[in-house]
């Protein structure tokens, strides 16, 4: 049976037609499932006809997963999200709150996860210690995002996530067919309608990938880079045995658009004024900007964060070396829901005990 979160505008109207729908009944019944799926009024055209509508109903799921919510006091919820074969995923809605200077609304963003635990292993993510479970179909990444938009909307009305990021458990390049899948239906202007402009798919650095990515999509890409030197990033980042930074900056220099950097500060390790000088160096004649992101509390209860003056001082070293660079501080941390904590069934089972 297809599922409704794993279905483009194009692939209803194909199901349409095969139940000998002509064009513009085709396109009236995929309208409708769109805006169904999104919570929306279908924008205009005649109404899905009913035996159409019959037809889905036995051969088209449209049921998101069971999901249970925690929220934070600085407004994040995370989502624990149950698949059907028992796996549990996370999946944070992030706000942001409007600054009178800057925005006159609030601004939500949805964080997905692409798979069921990860392979990559990397040494200060709580998703790394579950190992690889398994990917994720587009339909469940897709349902992550439809179940964080329900829950928004049923607080007020009017809300809607605005951006989307692939930075919740998993690589979300080592499932990339499935990730862009995912980001076919969410662009749909019908549908969720975020554009893909709105969308960062982040990566450890699978550098063949990366390629693949800026061909097939406009979506942004988030490289984690936290170390600049071949063993201190591979004592972080496992993957950089396979690809040396050379690999990874050529790669980034290939872009079609700007690049995110990620770069966790961890005290005493990446958090230096030489390492913010090489930081400077690596990004020299690249089109990318740096997010510096302070260490949240993880599996290796001996790493810790730099003091918020200490990240400060290290974001002013790069800006006077002439790069862009935004220090993010932490959201969602009391409820496990920040960068790096994530851990689906591991917390559940912890949770039980």
């Amino acid at each position: 049976m297809d599922h409704l979160f794993g279905m483009t505008e194009r692939a209803l109207i194909e199901f349409a037609r095969g139940y000998g729908a002509a064009a513009g009944g085709a396109r009236a019944f995929a309208k409708t499932l769109l805006a169904r799926a999104a919570m929306r009024e279908a924008d205009g055209g005649s109404a899905a006809s009913r035996v159409l509508l019959e037809a889905a109903a036995r051969e088209i799921d449209e049921a998101l997963p069971r999901a249970e919510a925690i929220a934070d006091p600085d407004g994040t919820v995370r989502f624990a999200i149950h698949l059907a074969d028992g796996a549990i995923v996370e999946t944070v809605l992030i706000e942001q709150r409007a600054s009178t200077n800057l925005r006159k609304r609030d601004r939500f963003t949805v964080c997905v996860s692409s798979q069921v635990g990860c392979a990559r292993g990397c040494v200060f993510c709580e998703t790394g210690r579950l190992g690889f479970v398994r990917n994720l179909a587009a339909w469940e990444i897709v349902a992550q995002f439809a179940i964080a938009a329900r829950h928004l909307r049923a607080r007020d009305a009017s809300l809607s996530p605005s951006n989307l990021v692939f930075m919740g458990m998993g690589e979300p390049l080592d499932n990339l067919e499935a990730v862009l899948g995912a980001i076919g239906v969410l662009r749909e202007p019908r549908g969720f309608a975020v554009g893909e402009r709105r969308i960062t798919v982040s990566t450890v650095g699978i550098v063949p990938r990366m390629d693949e990515l800026y061909a097939r999509t406009r979506a942004n890409l988030a490289v984690s880079l936290h170390a600049l030197e071949e063993k201190s990033r591979i004592a972080l980042l496992p993957i950089a045995r396979k690809f040396s930074l050379a690999q990874l900056r050529a790669a980034i220099a290939r872009a079609p658009r700007t690049v995110l950097l990620q770069w966790t500060l961890i005290a005493g390790q990446n958090d230096s004024d030489a390492q913010a000088e090489q930081l400077a160096e690596f990004c020299r004649g690249l089109d990318v900007r740096v997010n510096l992101i302070p260490l949240n509390p993880g599996p290796i209860a001996a790493q810790r964060p730099p003091t918020l003056e200490q990240c400060r001082a290290f974001q002013k070293r790069l800006a006077d070396a002439g790069v862009r660079a935004l220090l993010r501080l932490p959201h969602g941390q009391e409820i496990g829901g920040a960068c790096g904590q994530l851990a689906g069934a591991r917390r559940a089972t912890e949770q039980r005990r």
